[in-house]
């Protein structure tokens, strides 16, 4: 029914929406939009995040976000853009949690995925290589 639908938008819910826009625009270099809300009794402002993609990451606050209830946002990278991403992350003082080495049973690269704790609570982002 929706297979010929492109997604527009995904949305997330974060714990703190000043850290959030100053991850999403300052360390990850994303135009950032905050969008005026209708006081804090609804929600306060939120934030769209434009993505080369054209899939807005599209945040509310929510003082009750905890890692794990919102999807898991995953940047594809050029060939060998994974180390420079990495480097980068870290020299704005992003803490990279683990790095995955995806692998195929005969063990070829199938790209690498890096989770990253330097995000906001409630957005969880992973990078990976294009897979062959």
């Amino acid at each position: 029914m929706l297979a010929r639908y492109a997604i527009g938008n995904i949305v997330y819910y974060v714990s703190d929406i000043d850290r959030t826009e100053a991850f999403y625009r300052d360390t990850l270099g994303l135009a950032v939009d905050r969008v005026p809300g209708d006081g804090p009794e609804h929600g306060g402002d939120f934030l769209i995040a434009h993505t080369a993609s054209n899939i807005d990451l599209i945040f509310f606050a929510n003082p009750e976000a905890r890692p794990g209830q919102s999807p898991i946002i995953v940047f594809t990278l050029a060939d060998g853009g994974i180390n420079n991403i990495v480097s980068g992350l870290a020299k704005k003082g992003v803490t990279i949690e683990e790095e995955l080495a995806l692998m195929d049973e005969g063990g070829v690269d199938k790209g690498l995925l890096v989770a990253t704790t330097g995000a906001p609570v409630g957005s969880n982002i992973f990078f990976e290589k294009p897979r062959k």
